[in-house]
């Protein structure tokens, strides 16, 4: 049977190292780029802790749902609203709309533990510039964490009645094996899965579970194998944070280190004759930060993104500043809605439904069905008109022609000029969506009638998986659309050509071999070759320029560069092989040896990184006449 679980200041300790690597990453420092591991490590204390917890009271018969789901309740909500609730005040004063409204989401998805899924479904990769303006994109971890306790306290009981201990161990080194199989196979084919969600995470918890079921199997080592095991595991801890950055495939086997550091720590810790290293993270200040870590983890990060949000640098004077508010915020949390909520106000579990859960998840429904239901108040920025998603992004003005997967139906897609029969088509994803305004005012300039057809993953036939070769959407609409098309004189396409730079891909050749049957059927073919792609923090920056939201913003230093696209980029490679193709080339009137210009008369052209609002593409449309003539007129009769 468990020893009765005692207080391991050494454990806080680890916290606060985990908490600091976290925060110090998030801070920008070029020193610490894998600081990111912080979370892992957290990871495998928290199924440690509470495995342990659980794991005693089903020895002593004394486990219960209840009670182990009220600790949870009140361990996790208090606070973690009371943040989101005052992190909205500022929200609602800084956000843009848009960023607003996808705000007021994750509110609700924090609250419900589903925000990693939302994160996930969204796209949004963790390492990427976008992820600086989502001010609760780090609770993503503790829906992980809260998702791996609906299902670990069950299959421990399962366990526990079914298995005997050696049983139990085989099931869990099983199971971290697997895991870990997962976390390596997702890393590196689908590595923003793996990321977010649960199963490549699976092994890190576990690793934490196990420890703590066979605590007590566990021999006793000695002072110096205990110096020697806590000293490794502070090393693997400390490296991955130094040798990891944003570019490195995570989690998988790169996650196992820190893991394992943590492991290695905690057992050390097991003699009273402490290691020298548990010593240390035993040290107050250490175990203070470590008693802090939870707020400290939830505040620090809305802090930082207002920072940069509002278009400053993080100099150090900044990461100073923002450090000292986490730490005073996190002690006052801490200290008047952390220790309440745990240890004073210490409801029955109805009771705790009733004062606690429903009216935290009343206030969390309520920011969300407001921010929502008001698409974010854009009318705060009446100066922002282009972005106004009901009236100016294509995905909504041509909601009845993007992503409906019909085709013939002119009357709800048509371009330029009416007439008894069509000049063309427009086929392709979402920049042939975008591309529809200026082929617009094209077509009526040069008086041709055209129809459009667009659906994302559909460049010009369909996406296919670049390893297996398979189909990745129903092909269908993809050869039903070109057998349309290929009925029309003039077949106009435009996608993001800049997914396609590798020849070897089996995408590219797949669109090679497309249009080459295409120019051997004689039609007129048009590519559009689309702007140069901005990021998302730089559109951000625009809207701030805009409107004033911050003076140092200065217009020269959130110009586009002119990038050099490879020479295998498949337009190169189109007009190459295939002369009689048509480029129309948007950089043209938009860009010069150096710089892309990202608004027209005072209005942005961007909707995001690399797609246009539906004004930005007639303004496009128009400069292109005006400077280059009308690259359509050929196609008059």
């Amino acid at each position: 049977m468990n020893k009765t679980l005692f207080y391991r200041a050494d454990i806080d300790g680890l916290r606060a190292i985990a908490v600091i690597l976290v925060i110090l990453y998030h801070a920008d420092l070029s020193w610490i780029e894998g600081g990111y591991i912080g979370v892992d490590v957290f990871f495998v204390i928290s199924g440690y802790l509470i495995t342990s917890s659980i794991n005693k009271e089903m020895l002593n018969g004394a486990f219960s749902f209840k009670a182990f789901y009220l600790r949870r309740i009140r361990r996790i909500i208090p606070v973690l609203v009371f943040v989101m609730l005052v992190v909205t005040l500022p929200a609602c004063l800084f956000l843009f709309a848009n960023d607003l409204e996808n705000f007021s989401r994750t509110v609700l998805h924090t609250m419900l533990s589903t925000n990693n899924f939302y994160l996930w479904l969204n796209g949004k990769n963790y390492f990427v510039e976008n992820t600086e303006v989502i001010p609760l994109l780090h609770t993503w971890s503790l829906a992980v964490e809260e998702q791996f306790y609906v299902i670990w306290p069950p299959i421990l009981l399962l366990m526990h009645r079914f298995l005997h201990s050696t049983k139990r161990l085989v099931c869990i080194v099983l199971c971290i094996i697997a895991g870990l199989g997962i976390s390596v196979y997702q890393a590196y084919y689908d590595p923003t899965t793996a990321y977010f969600l649960l199963p490549a995470r699976l092994f890190e918890l576990s690793m934490g579970a196990g420890l703590a079921l066979f605590w007590d199997k566990i021999p006793k080592i000695s002072t110096l194998y205990n110096h020697i095991i806590s000293s490794i595991g502070l090393l693997l801890i400390i490296s991955s944070g130094v040798l990891l950055d944003n570019s490195s495939i995570f989690p998988g086997m790169n996650a196992l280190w820190p893991c394992l550091g943590a492991v290695m720590i905690i057992l050390a810790g097991k003699s009273q004759d402490n290691a020298l290293v548990n010593r240390l993270l035993a040290m107050k200040p250490l175990v203070t930060l470590g008693l802090l870590s939870y707020s400290m983890y939830l505040w620090h990060w809305p802090i930082f993104v207002f920072i940069k949000y509002l278009g400053y640098d993080l100099d150090v004077p900044k990461i100073i500043s923002a450090i000292t508010l986490t730490i005073v915020l996190s002690y006052f949390s801490w200290k008047y809605v952390e220790q309440p909520f745990r240890y004073r106000f210490t409801y029955r579990f109805s009771k705790t439904i009733w004062v606690v859960l429903l009216p935290c998840l009343f206030i969390t429904g309520t920011i969300y069905g407001i921010l929502d239901a008001k698409d974010g108040f854009p009318e705060r920025h009446p100066e922002l008109t282009e972005f106004n998603k009901d009236e100016n992004f294509p995905n909504k003005v041509r909601k009845h022609c993007f992503d409906t997967y019909a085709i013939g139906n002119v009357a709800y897609c048509s371009l330029g000029v009416k007439k008894d029969t069509l000049d063309g088509i427009l086929i392709g994803d979402s920049f042939a969506n975008h591309t529809a305004a200026f082929i617009d005012v094209l077509a009526k300039d040069a008086n041709l009638y055209f129809h459009d057809s667009a659906a994302g993953g559909y460049p010009l036939l369909h996406d296919i998986d670049d390893i297996s070769g398979e189909n990745e959407r129903d092909p269908r609409y993809g050869l039903e659309r070109l057998a349309y098309a290929q009925k029309l004189e003039t077949i106009i396409i435009a996608t993001n050509w800049e997914r396609f730079y590798d020849p070897a891909s089996k995408n590219y050749q797949f669109v090679l071999e497309t249009l080459a049957g295409l120019v051997e059927s004689k039609k007129n073919i048009i590519i559009i070759d689309p702007l140069r792609a901005t990021s998302a923090m730089n559109i951000h920056k625009m809207k701030m320029y805009k409107t004033k939201g911050n003076a140092s913003i200065l217009k020269k230093d959130i110009l586009i560069p002119f990038y050099e696209r490879p020479e295998t980029y498949i337009v190169y490679e189109i007009q190459r092989k295939f002369p009689s193709v048509t480029v129309i080339n948007l950089n043209d009137v938009m860009c010069d040896a150096q710089f892309c210009e990202f608004e027209i008369n005072g209005s942005i052209i961007y909707r995001n990184g690399n797609h246009l609002n539906t004004s930005g593409a007639e303004l496009i449309a128009r400069r292109f006449i005006e400077e280059k003539g009308n690259p359509l007129h050929f196609l008059k009769k």
